[in-house]
């Protein structure tokens, strides 16, 4: 029995959630769209460089802060909590943004510092709109593009959001601007709304990203040079072409002759192209000297990783499922000598980690 007098409560929520998957299973076209989109933003992250100065400083931070909004405002749409939503998309709008401004100069881990640390200063606060838009356009990539498309234009019919965060009105209020019921309740044309605004904020900060960092639309076999350990700012074949694929045309155009022209991507690409080729030997040490690492940390040991390799045999061919179940069987031999078949916690016990409860 609930004793509070809660209109909004998760009863309901559930209830438009089962209804919002019913719309989505009656309209496959728009899960897909979202899962694309979703996952162009996702990958989007690999550009940003991760170097031994700038690892772990926080420069990293607004893209992943802007990537957690994103997915909040996701679960709170599908719950049938449209407003804070809008108000989530807005953050991760502002959050995107922010992860090229402070990196504008490549010197993130410097500029973001009082922000991140919430100082109270003045340049801790969060900087305004203009003074975004007029440092992003101080990197000549960004400025031609905005200038040839327009891309703030873009951005500038995106601010109705800020009407979420104010509650300008009955039609950014709770009520959205529709004869409903006073709790959380299933909106279809709602729910466009926000797919579409998603979809949007998407298209602006993916743009912008690959704008500074053009290498991302540059498209190679990395693997050649790095096997799967790959320390470059790069996307592979399949990244690049969910990109090419959800971008409008012209973007995509214009970001790829801005990269051919671009003197750092060139010298970055040529630099990469020199490396010498991995050996098949090397790559294989690779993968394995990763597994091993894999099994170290699995909560299960040897045995739980093996289960969990084993599961994806049916996704490869049968020379992959060869080589794959080879390799399964020199890493037993390894994990038997190494004391690593055991689940991690009963070999921390061994090794005296935990102490034993006293009586």
């Amino acid at each position: 029995m609930n004793i509070f007098p809660l209109i909004y409560n998760p009863e309901k929520s559930i209830e438009v959630l089962g209804k919002t998957e019913a719309f989505l299973q009656k309209n496959p076209g728009i899960k897909k769209r979202i899962q694309e989109f979703s996952w162009v933003y996702h990958s989007i992250g690999k550009i940003i460089p991760q170097t031994t100065e700038n690892f772990w400083s926080g420069h990293f931070f607004p893209y992943t802060e802007s990537w957690d909004e994103l997915q909040i405002s996701f679960n709170l749409a599908i719950f049938g909590l449209y407003k804070q939503a809008f108000m989530s998309l807005r953050s991760g709008l502002e959050l995107g943004l922010l992860s090229v401004y402070y990196n504008i100069n490549d010197e993130g881990h410097n500029e973001v510092q009082s922000w991140l640390k919430s100082k109270d200063s003045w340049d801790a606060n969060t900087p305004r709109t203009d003074k975004i838009w007029k440092i992003l356009n101080s990197n000549s990539n960004i400025a031609t593009f905005n200038k040839e498309i327009n891309l703030r234009g873009r951005f500038n019919k995106l601010s109705f959001l800020h009407n979420y965060v104010h509650t300008k009105g009955y039609k950014y209020s709770n009520q959205l601007g529709v004869l409903k019921s006073n709790f959380q309740t299933f909106e279809e044309k709602v729910l466009i709304k926000w797919l579409k605004t998603y979809e949007e904020i998407v298209i602006i900060i993916v743009t912008l990203h690959l704008l500074k960092y053009p290498i991302g639309v540059l498209e190679y076999d990395w693997s050649k040079k790095c096997g799967i350990d790959n320390p470059f700012p790069v996307l592979e074949k399949f990244e690049i072409e969910s990109i090419r694929n959800f971008l409008p045309k012209d973007y995509t155009e214009a970001i790829k002759k801005i990269a051919d022209n671009d003197q750092f991507t060139q010298d970055l690409y040529k630099h990469i192209q020199e490396i010498p080729d991995m050996t098949v030997d090397q790559k294989e040490e690779q993968i394995l000297s990763f597994d091993k690492m894999s099994i170290e940390h699995h909560p299960e040991g040897f045995t739980g990783w093996e289960k969990q390799e084993k599961k994806s045999l049916k996704l490869y061919n049968e020379k992959t499922k060869k080589k794959v179940l080879e390799r399964i069987e020199i890493l037993r031999k390894w994990a038997i000598e190494n004391n690593m078949i055991k689940p991690q916690v009963e070999r921390l016990k061994e090794q005296g980690f935990f102490e034993k409860e006293k009586g």
